[in-house]
């Protein structure tokens, strides 16, 4: 059920939190807590009187291409050890889900423990992780940018170029990444208190692209690496060039589509890997649909399966900017699990039908669907 807002759910709350993560002091006073709490819903169910198991969804908006669409973030799911496995998380999934429809939520994304418990409810990994460890050598294969400056400071001091550069960046063909509000980006930095922050601006002074950080140990940790052009690239891998005397490795987790391999002139230095990070999870294929745009000038979509949001199942004719309910075989057949992957994440309808994931009635001799980019640095 949708848990009330009062002060004894709000201590049954942040009691099962404390337990299942393992809080080493209590939370209920926490204000980086209270602030994701404020901007969510939670649900719950009571066994014998007590809150047992609690699955949050906080409420942001997600940039897909030009639009804005309101999203969900799934998080602090956690069931006491007696009650795990026996259907608690379960039986509130689909309650959420239905809920979230109904306030106009088209997208839900989470951080998984298990993606086949995920994936029962709708879910699928759209959002991928390249790490990059690079030793200190890889710079001496890196050209140094000499134009420009940058500018190190606290998030205080920053955030106004920051938050500009980061908007410019949701501008450029974006889909599922955050569009972080205010008091998301100083929760962020309240989370991490020991980041550092840079900026690096052209010789017009204009800023162009930022660098989030912390130095730990022998390890330089990149957190956040958004660049606008080539000049920034460079200008801050520079700037990691400026710290080999005091780190032995460097290391960053960035968005799958990230390229600064590409600037060194050998990469023997640098070990890249990649795995799975986020699940997605349509809630509302036709306000989604409503945003994509779409190679062909019409298509039939048909959602296939859905059981937790059954008002997705069925065929959609698809054009610019309009999707609308019909009752026709869809041209590309799928699951919401695959559109899911289609539509959110990395899955080409190539692939798609390479694997048999996706089921064409007639012969579609390209991509439909436009790729967007995920710069995704977000966790719930």
């Amino acid at each position: 059920m949708k848990l009330t807002r009062d002060q004894k759910t709000l201590q049954d709350i942040t009691g099962l939190i404390e337990y299942a993560f393992k809080k080493k002091t209590p939370i209920i006073d926490d204000p980086l807590f209270l602030s994701r709490y404020a901007h969510a819903d939670a649900y719950g169910v009571y066994q014998e009187q007590e809150l047992t198991n609690l699955v949050m969804a906080n409420h942001f908006e997600s940039q897909i291409f030009q639009e804005k669409v309101k999203m969900a973030g799934v998080g602090y799911v956690a069931s006491y050890p007696e009650y795990r496995g026996k259907g608690g998380i379960s039986s509130i999934m689909p309650e959420m889900l239905l809920d979230l429809y109904q306030q106009g939520v088209a997208v839900s994304q989470l951080a998984p423990f298990s993606e086949d418990f995920y994936r029962q409810f709708g879910y699928e990994s759209t959002s991928w992780q390249k790490t990059y460890q690079l030793s200190n050598q890889a710079f001496n294969y890196l050209t140094s940018e000499k134009q420009g400056r940058i500018k190190r400071g606290t998030w205080q001091q920053m955030k106004a170029f920051i938050q500009v550069i980061y908007q410019q960046v949701l501008s450029q063909n974006q889909v599922g990444t955050v569009v972080r509000e205010d008091w998301w980006w100083d929760r962020l930095d309240a989370y991490y208190p020991h980041r550092f922050y840079a900026v690096a601006f052209d010789e017009t002074g204009e800023a162009k692209g930022y660098m989030i950080y912390r130095m730990e140990g022998q390890t330089f940790v990149v957190d956040e690496f958004i660049y606008l052009n080539q000049f920034a690239l460079q200008k801050l891998l520079t700037f990691l060039k400026s710290h080999v005397s005091s780190f032995e490795d460097f290391l960053y987790h960035a968005p799958v589509h990230e390229m600064i391999e590409k600037v060194f002139r050998e990469q023997n230095n640098i070990t890249i890997t990649l795995r799975p990070y986020m699940m997605s999870r349509i809630i509302d294929i036709q306000q989604l649909l409503s945003h994509i745009p779409l190679v062909e000038k019409e298509m039939i979509i048909e959602v296939t399966q859905d059981k937790e949001c059954p008002w997705n199942v069925g065929s959609w004719s698809v054009s610019q900017d309009h999707c609308q309910r019909v009752e026709q075989v869809g041209d590309i057949q799928a699951s919401i699990q695959v559109f899911s992957e289609l539509l959110l994440g990395e899955l080409t309808l190539a692939e798609g039908i390479f694997l048999g994931k996706v089921i064409t009635t007639k012969e579609i001799k390209t991509e439909v669907f436009s790729k967007g980019r995920k710069s995704f640095y977000d966790y719930f």
